[in-house]
């Protein structure tokens, strides 16, 4: 299993093995990200919209937005893929392609055609394989370009709205467990600390709640697919206590540690 840095700028694979169903609300990526259900189902809700993800279908996650998901095992198992974008690579190809983002309205699961489908099995193939970057960008713009014929992209290729947020995310994630304080950030963005607090007032968000939601969707991906202990994740996410971090944790996503632990199964498929 990779680990995931948002801070490389390389192509990173997540495989998701459960034996039960489970719900988690408030799930964010800070990467666009494609997945596809390769077992079971997926049920998204993203503000008003419902949608339900199967084989059949391919998963575009914008970066940034708040998801409930709820995942579906089917024969005692739910198994997907989730391939996380640098946001550089789907600029690069935005550059290539000036005619790339559609009019249609943005939606999280596309039908998964055969074109589309042969390039999601290359490019998953080149990251498997640890092929050179090169080649798994080359298969990654496939997936993109299949996407794109069958006015799919806009999804992932919409701009963020909230680009202040998005800078102090990428900061944070640099480093989840250090002591963030409004001033540091302020000081790392070359701006002043009253006008952080403006900018983001603007945005329609608050420095601590940036902190404990970067804190909170890193320490998920953790549990979902490292072998770390749960101590040991708390203390990564800037928790020195294991118990207040659990009860975060389960404020947050609506699922405690423990409980998401004992449905995931580690490892690659």
């Amino acid at each position: 299993m990779q680990q995931l840095n948002y801070t490389e700028q390389k192509l990173a694979l997540q495989v998701l093995v459960a034996r039960g169903a489970h719900e988690l609300h408030r799930v964010r990526l800070f990467s666009p990200a494609i997945c596809h259900v390769r077992q079971g189902r997926k049920t998204l809700q993203w503000g008003e919209l419902v949608e339900v993800a199967a084989v059949d279908s391919l998963i575009l996650f914008p970066a940034g937005v708040e998801i409930h998901i709820a995942n579906t095992p089917s024969r005692g198992e739910y198994i997907s893929d989730i391939v996380y974008i640098p946001q550089e690579l789907l600029s690069t190809f935005k550059t290539r392609n000036p005619d790339a983002r559609s009019a249609g309205q943005a939606k999280l699961c596309v039908p998964f055609d055969e074109h589309t489908k042969r390039m999601w099995g290359g490019l998953l193939g080149s990251i498997k394989d640890r092929a050179p970057v090169q080649l798994q960008e080359h298969q990654l713009n496939g997936v993109l370009l299949a996407l794109q014929l069958a006015g799919y992209a806009e999804t992932l290729l919409g701009d963020r709205q909230d680009p202040l947020v998005a800078r102090i995310q990428q900061l944070i994630l640099l480093e989840p467990s250090h002591h963030w304080q409004v001033d540091e950030v302020a000081s790392r963005l070359h701006m002043g600390s009253s006008t952080l607090r403006r900018h983001l007032a603007a945005e329609g968000q608050h420095f601590r709640t940036i902190l404990e939601d970067v804190r909170m969707n890193k320490a998920l991906y953790e549990l979902q697919s490292s072998k770390r202990s749960v101590g040991e994740i708390a203390y990564r996410s800037g928790y020195a206590c294991a118990s207040r971090f659990a009860a975060r944790f389960t404020q947050h996503f609506g699922l405690s540690p423990r409980a998401l632990r004992s449905v995931m199964r580690n490892g690659d498929r």
